[in-house]
């Protein structure tokens, strides 16, 4: 039995906080059947506002009802759901395989698409606009994706996962110089929020670095790093090794190899809401970081005292200091 008039649905306009109080008013004047419906709509409005908690209560709450099959399937999604976002994935995924059978296609996606996250299973690409639907989810469970499978390639030495011709790189302007032999690496990050784990939601937010530093009052020939590592762990071919790069500052630049990881590492308050809290470098990330720079350092013999992060270098909080810690550790590490 549906809810009747006029409680059907809030009224339009308002924010998800003013539509769940909006519920809460509601209940204590609707049926038993209706109050279960009504659940399931108060803890996806829980959900939105990040109140896990409280979204796994009324889904619970909800399954004390009667539900039918498939809006069993929404209260048993619901309560994964707020279990990834507490990040407590172990105790979320049974409640995500026993939903998945009965959902509607987009949700049923959705619960897939975590599922895979937490085997490591590997996607076929396209699922940018589901990545970024999951991304509170995977932030917080600190999971890196499905990886979407990739062709890999050598440049020189180095084997990427995306090069400049797939990203889509512009072709690199005459105002470089030539690299010298490299004897140290600087580490960076875009320090712009970033969660995608696909392939062509990575080339988009490299071809966006790419235009700022070549678009800016003092503009630059290419990108500014050698290689970048996006959340799924992907090296990219950034500016050719046999360019100088312009990533640490005038003559910091001399002899040294750029690899940005793709992110927002330090947290930027004064940039606005997304930018307020510092992400972690996912863990695909600082795998493929210390692979590439062990590869690097043994082609061409850099000291493990060269890989520096980049406030070591200028006045700046990059890489953040999650990455800043972690090259303090390789330093050290000989």
């Amino acid at each position: 039995m549906g809810l009747e008039a006029p409680v059907m649905s809030p009224p339009g306009g308002l924010s998800a906080q003013e539509r769940l109080s909006w519920w809460e008013q509601q209940l204590p004047r609707l049926t038993s059947a209706d109050r279960s419906e009504a659940r399931l709509a108060m803890g996806e409005l829980s959900l939105q506002l990040g109140n896990a908690k409280e979204a796994r209560i009324t889904f619970y709450e909800a399954k004390g009802g009667r539900l039918a099959a498939s809006e069993m399937a929404q209260a048993e999604r619901g309560i994964g759901l707020s279990y990834f976002l507490d990040g407590q994935v172990a105790l979320g995924v049974p409640h995500l395989e026993r939903s998945r059978e009965n959902l509607e296609v987009p949700a049923q996606q959705e619960v897939d698409f975590l599922l895979a996250a937490v085997r490591g299973d590997a996607v076929a690409a396209g699922s940018d606009l589901l990545s970024q639907r999951m991304s509170a989810y995977m932030e917080a469970s600190h999971l890196t994706g499905p990886v979407e499978k990739s062709n890999p390639a050598m440049v020189g030495q180095i084997q990427v996962d995306i090069t400049r011709a797939q990203w889509g790189a512009a072709a690199m302007q005459s105002n470089w110089d030539r690299m010298t032999t490299p004897y140290r690496i600087a580490i960076h990050h875009t320090a712009e929020p970033f969660t995608a784990t696909s392939v062509s939601a990575t080339a988009a937010e490299v071809r966006n670095v790419q235009a700022t530093h070549m678009h800016r009052d003092d503009p630059m020939a290419d990108i500014g790093y050698h290689f970048l590592i996006d959340r799924a762990g992907r090296v990219v071919e950034g500016r050719p090794l046999y360019a100088q790069g312009a990533h640490a500052s005038g003559d910091f630049n001399i002899g040294n190899i750029g690899i940005c990881l793709l992110g927002n590492f330090s947290a930027q308050p004064e940039r606005g809401a997304s930018y307020a809290k510092a992400q972690r470098p996912s863990a695909a990330q600082m795998a493929t970081l210390e692979r590439l720079v062990d590869q690097l350092r043994q082609i061409y013999n850099i000291k493990a005292s060269q890989v520096q992060g980049h406030r070591e270098l200028k006045n700046t909080e990059c890489p953040g200091d999650e990455l800043a810690a972690w090259v303090k550790r390789y330093q050290r590490s000989g």
